[in-house]
């Protein structure tokens, strides 16, 4: 049979949002490619979406299925979509009876970015009652940072950067992994004579391509901000009449930068003062200097205040101004989209519900002074028995007796072997959605391309079956997809998907908008150099805040930070479970520099362990330079059958909080390490 072309948008949790097009034949999948004429995606996508056949074609749950040997080890047996669902409805209303709505805790996040799927629990946990979910896993720490300066979550786009800027400095993102499109418009930059530097703790395959690489230690990027900073005032390079008009600049600050020298931060960020110096020095005399962040330093206990600091910079030099300059990290805030259609705050009944921080999972199912405590669990699009911090409270959270947990899942993944009640759910070729973005400017809108295999329903239809069975009748819950699209768009006031000139709408901020040259996002109109953490233990001005691991007594016994970035070969959990991908990440690799492997007796391809006081691992060893001295890594993400121990890597992830309003450290670990037979 003839092949078929179509297209839709890829799903993943990423800040490109590629557009694709997508070549089927007999309803299979048979390739993915990026859509040519798609203003950002440009035909280009990653590997591992070009792979997606390997998990599209691969191993599915297609059934619904329900426990029937313990928990954790993937023991199940078919059962029918109504026992299934008969079976979760009567489980939630015994424990709702027992300890009231909040015993129940819907749990999701970003295994589908698509506004309608992601988004759908949360009309039924505000129409029930249910516990509501804190959502700090992954950016709350950055957005918290950005916030306190700029106040807006747009900027200049990278198709600005690519005809205008001079200098891009890639801070904390490996673009070349997490953001491939990002580097074909820095690739066009640097053809028109633009210099890439990249600020990254590691070697990795963008700081490769870089005409400068530096390596502070991790969580030290305030210090080198604010240090730049010192450098840009003393030798007359900072824009004083923009920080005037444009900022809350002031004598205070600029005395308290003065003490700010690099030497200061040489000691903090392990660069040398004259490479901290000359990097002010080009970054002050850059005719349209582009900052691009990443969320990677965000991952630290002082991420926060990181974020905020490096933030300050374009406006010390008044980069704002200029065609090309200034700086972006997220671009969400542009486009405006009303979701009450998908998640229906209205439905609140008198005060919200408790909040209970995701990121603390292993915290909340393991507190036992907690009332109501959670007895049920509504998992979907999410698996934290590999993503979620502190994994081993988390596996006996998950292995409680009396907690029931319902997971909607693609495949058998880690987080499902847990499961009571397994539902099989859809993957983003066999449902519609509507896609924002959180690195570029357009809305889009996917349709069904294929069937749904066996029993698979979405999450949106799974939510809206889920509550009608509990008896909940608004119309919110019998809305089908098209018609919830449509809602959307209406109350977004935008065009309604018919009217659409392209497969997508442009959002992109007017110029002067992505530049802020009308102001910032706060009540003044200014850019702040002072932070309004509302938490007095937080630094005042753009500084380095000294609470990272290395800092706290209680590690000393473990003298090397632990990181966990992103692997090249997999962007989530999803594909681990996919042979392909789990053969191209190879088996999990400890990163170690050659000063710390010869000091504890290791070579290339040795066997060791790291540990810390929540866990050990294995790993095998791999000697490089690409690791500063004191930095170990393993690029992630494993499943837990990957390690001997049948845990993932962030059993040795720290689960506290972080400041100002929650989130996770990830990237902020101590270690030791030990060869081992």
């Amino acid at each position: 049979m003839p092949t078929q072309i179509h297209h839709t948008t890829c799903p993943l949790d990423c800040p490109s949002a590629c557009a694709l097009e997508v070549t089927l034949q007999q309803g299979q999948l048979k390739g993915i490619k990026g859509d040519a004429q798609h203003p950002f995606t440009q035909g280009v996508i990653c590997g591992k979406v070009a792979r997606y056949g390997a998990v599209q074609n691969g191993p599915r749950i297609t059934q619904p299925m329900k426990r029937v040997g313990p928990k954790g080890l993937g023991h199940f047996e078919p059962i029918s979509w109504d026992e299934a669902m008969q079976t979760v409805v009567a489980q939630l209303q015994s424990r709702i009876s027992r300890y009231g709505a909040e015993t129940v805790w819907p749990y999701w996040y970003g295994g589908s970015m698509g506004l309608l799927q992601r988004k759908a629990l949360e009309r039924l946990t505000h129409r029930a009652g249910f516990s509501r979910m804190k959502g700090t896993i992954c950016s709350f720490v950055g957005v918290s940072g950005w916030q306190a300066g700029v106040g807006t979550f747009y900027g200049p786009s990278a198709e600005d950067m690519a005809a205008s800027s001079d200098l891009v400095i890639l801070w904390g993102i490996n673009a070349v992994s997490t953001h491939i499109n990002l580097m074909n418009f820095v690739k066009k930059a640097r053809a028109r004579g633009a210099r890439l530097v990249v600020v990254d703790p590691y070697r990795n395959r963008t700081a490769k391509l870089a005409d400068e690489h530096l390596n502070p230690r991790p969580g030290t990027d305030g210090a080198l901000a604010a240090a730049m900073m010192h450098v840009l005032l003393a030798e007359g390079l900072a824009n004083r009449d923009y920080l005037a008009r444009m900022s809350d600049f002031d004598g205070e600050v600029e005395a308290h930068l003065s003490h700010k020298t690099p030497e200061w931060a040489a000691h903090i960020t392990g660069l040398s003062a004259e490479t901290i110096r000359a990097f002010a020095r080009q970054y002050g005399q850059a005719a349209a200097p582009y900052i691009r962040m990443g969320l990677g330093m965000s991952r630290q206990n002082n991420g926060a205040v990181n974020i905020h600091a490096v933030s300050c910079l374009p406006a010390m030099v008044g980069a704002w101004e200029k065609p090309g300059g200034g700086a972006m990290m997220m671009s969400h805030g542009a486009f405006g989209v009303n979701i009450q259609a998908i998640t229906a705050p209205h439905l609140v009944d008198g005060t919200p519900s408790r909040e209970l921080d995701m990121s603390r999972l292993g915290a909340v199912l393991g507190d036992a002074q907690l009332a109501p405590p959670v007895t049920a669990m509504l998992i979907m699009s999410v698996n934290p028995a590999v993503t979620a911090p502190d994994l081993g409270a988390v596996y006996r959270g998950l292995t409680r007796d009396d907690l029931f947990t319902v997971v909607h899942e693609q495949v058998m993944s880690d987080t499902a072997k847990f499961a009571d009640i397994l539902l099989p759910a859809t993957t983003f070729l066999e449902h519609e959605d509507l896609y924002s973005s959180y690195g570029q400017y357009t809305l889009q809108h996917a349709e069904a391309l294929l069937p749904p295999p066996g029993a698979c329903r979405c999450n949106h239809d799974w939510v809206n079956d889920l509550a009608q069975r509990l008896g909940f009748t608004e119309e919110v819950f019998q809305r089908n997809l098209s018609e919830t699209v449509a809602q959307v768009l209406a109350d977004s006031k935008l065009p309604p998907r018919e009217q659409w000139s392209q497969r997508w709408h442009n959002v992109t901020p007017h110029e002067a908008d992505r530049y802020h040259r009308n102001g910032f996002g706060h009540a003044d109109g200014k850019f702040h150099f002072r932070p309004a953490w509302g938490n007095t233990a937080m630094p005042a001005l753009p500084d380095h805040w000294a609470v990272n691991r290395r800092d706290l007594p209680s590690d000393r016994a473990y003298p090397l930070d632990f990181m966990t970035p992103p692997a090249h070969a997999v962007l989530n959990s999803t594909f681990t479970l996919s042979a392909d991908h789990e053969q191209k990440l190879g088996e999990p690799t400890l990163m170690i520099n050659p000063v710390d492997a010869a000091e504890r007796g290791i070579v290339e391809g040795d066997w060791v362990v790291a540990y810390n006081a929540l866990a050990f691992l294995r790993f095998k060893a791999h000697v490089s330079e690409d690791v500063r001295p004191g930095l170990t890594l393993c690029e992630s993400n494993f499943a837990a059958h990957a390690f001997k121990e049948g845990i993932s890597l962030n059993a040795l992830s720290h689960a506290n909080a972080v400041l100002p309003h929650g989130g996770v450290a990830f990237h902020d670990n101590r270690v030791q390490v030990e060869k081992v037979d």
